[in-house]
């Protein structure tokens, strides 16, 4: 379920102890080894570090963290799940835990991943997974339990008669934990506090706030803001697909119709115009129109019967995979790493020196990304590759839709689908191209300049793209892309100067 509340601003950024190695010191050697207790999964020796720091250099700049990793709701440090890529190309996914109390960390782990191992269940997850990295937070909580929703204010007149009462009303349940998780929906689903899961958060140095939070005691779930938050079993596929993908639910409790208008990518009031058009189009297996969603039974159309943003758990729908796949590229480019890192080379003419540019594509388990290379003579205002404005892309690679695919690397191809100016290159003249596995990177593709390139600017392009995956003669997982997400391309600009000791032509 979406959370439908305005939540909480998120929480002041907390001062964060300075690096000890700038600002040594007494205090600086014990903030240390609390740390270094933690790591080595020695809770309570690490509490009691901390516990000297603050007692004895209570003004110290490590004291505020000092307090949050030792009080009764502290932070207990984060550790990886499974292979972590390089953080500035992945996707970050912190997982959290509440209501486990500090001597319960075992338990949280276990539970941690579980949650991961029913997420990577769902093929769109498990497929994509090399484009992922989860960490797991340890928290300790004081107390273990979900906080009951509150009672509106009562007015005067109510307010007397319950104190005439010989036995007061027991007031609803609260408790202190981490994440301060609540039952926030109409069943009682669990929601955590969005300013305890950004304080937290401020531990992972780089993210993209994306949050898996699981409260020991909760029940059902609520997704949004980047939070999926569960109880201890099996909704996270659901959430998740709220949180990160930014479906709607397809399943029906309330009767009736929505108030207002539903437009979302598997939900729609337009009965006539629904998102998934493409689908019914290919007459994808699965996919119709089918009356009730958003939880909605009347008013409302979802594109399957079965999906995980109905029943809560199992695997998404065709729709709902395809706007996942695109969440992700959203993300992280095609292109994981290219060399040279420099945009602009310079090759001496005549030199058998010859240059290789590599390209490293994402690894998707299952099925390889494309690449195409494409040399061509480079107008005189083509520019250097510019670098991506997100980090998550590959150094100087940059997204272009519209860029026609080349059929193959024949000159005449080339020129029509890279629409260069200037001289034609000799014939004969071809990119020497191979791939090679490298041990703990993957497969890289490799071009070769050939001999004879003449003087001037040429431009070599890498196309890199991904069909998505098919089984058994089935369509690919996405079969729309608006926006060009699946395909990114690098380019290089190549500049033959003269051979040394010969002068330049003119207008050279």
């Amino acid at each position: 379920m979406r959370p439908a509340l305005a939540e909480d601003e998120p929480e002041q950024a907390f001062e964060r102890a300075p690096d000890p190695a700038a600002r040594p010191g007494p205090d600086a050697d014990l903030y240390v080894a609390g740390v270094e207790l933690q790591r080595k999964r020695k809770w309570l020796a690490a509490r009691r570090k901390f516990w000297q720091l603050l007692d004895r250099y209570p003004d110290s700049p490590y004291a505020p963290e000092a307090e949050d990793r030792s009080g009764p709701n502290a932070f207990l440090g984060i550790h990886p799940l499974g292979p972590i890529g390089p953080r500035e190309r992945r996707i970050d996914v912190a997982l959290m835990a509440d209501g486990y109390r500090i001597r319960e960390q075992r338990d949280s782990d276990e539970a941690s991943q579980e949650h991961l191992q029913v997420l990577l269940r769902e093929p769109l997850y498990r497929v994509y997974r090399p484009y992922f990295n989860f960490w797991r937070f340890n928290l300790a909580s004081e107390d273990k339990g979900v906080d009951e929703p509150l009672p509106p204010e009562p007015d005067d007149e109510l307010r007397a008669r319950q104190q005439k009462r010989r036995r007061p009303k027991r007031g609803p349940k609260q408790y202190s934990t981490a994440l301060d998780c609540r039952e926030a929906g109409p069943q009682g689903q669990v929601w955590a506090n969005p300013r305890r899961v950004w304080h937290y958060l401020q531990y992972l140095d780089e993210h993209d706030s994306l949050v898996i939070a699981f409260a020991q005691m909760g029940k059902l779930g609520m997704g949004g803001m980047g939070i999926a938050t569960t109880g201890p079993r099996g909704v996270v596929v659901h959430e998740f697909g709220h949180a990160f993908i930014g479906l709607l639910d397809e399943y029906v409790v309330n009767s009736g119709k929505p108030p207002g208008i539903v437009n979302g990518l598997n939900a729609t009031s337009d009965r006539k115009r629904v998102p998934w058009q493409h689908f019914l189009d290919a007459e994808v297996r699965g996919v119709g129109v089918f009356e009730g969603g958003a939880s909605f039974q009347k008013g409302v159309w979802r594109p399957a019967r079965g999906c995980a943003m109905n029943n809560g758990g199992g695997a998404y729908c065709p729709v709902c995979r395809e706007a996942g796949v695109l969440s992700i590229y959203e993300r992280v480019s095609p292109i994981d790493e290219v060399w040279p890192k420099q945009p602009v080379v310079e090759i001496a003419a005549g030199t058998r020196e010859l240059p290789e540019f590599r390209v490293l594509p994402m690894a998707p388990v299952g099925h390889e990304l494309k690449v195409r290379w494409i040399l061509g003579h480079a107008p005189e205002v083509t520019s250097p590759a510019e670098k991506s404005g997100r980090a998550g892309r590959a150094a100087g690679a940059s997204r272009r839709p519209g860029l026609p695919t080349p059929i193959g690397f024949r000159l005449g191809t080339v020129r029509r689908a890279m629409g260069t100016a200037g001289l034609p290159l000799p014939k004969g003249i071809r990119v020497s191209t191979r791939t090679k596995r490298v041990r703990d990177v993957g497969k890289v593709h490799i071009a070769r300049m050939p001999m004879g390139l003449p003087r001037g600017r040429h431009l070599l392009t890498a196309i890199v793209w991904d069909p998505t995956p098919t089984r058994g003669g089935e369509k690919p997982w996405v079969l729309k892309d608006e926006r060009g997400l699946l395909e990114a391309r690098h380019e290089w600009l190549l500049v033959v100067q003269p051979a040394r000791g010969k002068p330049a032509e003119p207008g050279k």
